[in-house]
């Protein structure tokens, strides 16, 4: 990578020198393969666009700073391109804020290239297998998202189509037709899904019924025994056991 000199002014040391930035064409093909979810394509795109001899503004008189602020434009940039390929905003976002806050504890720019190059990869798998889901209309779309970001609510029918703008009625007729599950159905399940990653997390079940809104803690277990076989102690000491 080279970096171009802090001026004041750019355009005119940059028709000086004949150095300006590299062309944003070269960023696009790898940011197509991201958003297409091309994680074949993804790793030759980085390694081409890495050792290409790019050349990007100076962004930080600090050298390791300046890698960190490129890092982080380039995670930015990347995460918009995931969305655009169908990657949940709400996940993208999150995955963007790790990154971002991993890229701050590098030391040097060779430790910021080899994390860009291995998130890459991973950001691209993210939105192949979310490409592999199921399409779903707008009005079922932004119930699946709204029920991802409320799960730690008392989410009712009433609740999520007024907040999707539709009616009840057609929401749930809607929801099981392209689900082929009923909504109450769905979010117990994501509920039950989550709560397994609270157990890992070491709440207890009071903690966990209460978080989640199930009508008691007896309610909670029991659905989670229908749902895995096993109570969630049992869970859990199963994953101890399996760690140890």
């Amino acid at each position: 990578m080279e970096i171009l000199p802090a001026s004041d002014n750019s355009i005119y040391d940059e028709r000086e020198t004949g150095k300006t930035h590299t062309s944003f064409r070269y960023e696009y093909v790898l940011f197509q393969a991201i958003r297409d979810g091309n994680v074949e394509r993804v790793v030759p795109d980085i390694e081409r666009y890495i050792h290409s001899g790019f050349v990007v503004g100076r962004l930080s008189s600090n050298a390791l700073r300046q890698f960190r602020y490129w890092a982080v434009a380039s995670i930015s940039t990347a995460i918009h391109y995931a969305i655009l390929g169908g990657l949940d905003e709400t996940d993208a976002y999150n995955l963007s804020d790790v990154y971002i806050r991993h890229v701050d504890r590098l030391e040097s720019a060779d430790e910021c290239v080899d994390y860009l190059k291995e998130k890459a990869v991973e950001l691209t798998q993210a939105v192949r297998q979310a490409k592999g889901k199921k399409s779903y209309s707008a009005h079922v779309k932004m119930c699946l998202h709204y029920i991802h970001i409320h799960l730690h609510e008392k989410l009712t029918l009433a609740a999520v189509a007024g907040a999707v703008k539709t009616t009840p009625e057609y929401l749930a007729s809607l929801f099981k037709k392209e689900t082929g599950r009923s909504l109450h159905s769905y979010i117990l399940g994501e509920k039950l899904e989550a709560s397994k990653d609270m157990l890992v997390q070491g709440m207890d079940s009071t903690e966990i019924s209460n978080t989640l809104f199930f009508s008691s803690q007896s309610h909670y277990i029991f659905c989670f025994r229908k749902k895995f076989g096993v109570t969630p102690e049992q869970y859990r000491k199963t994953l101890m056991t399996d760690a140890g």
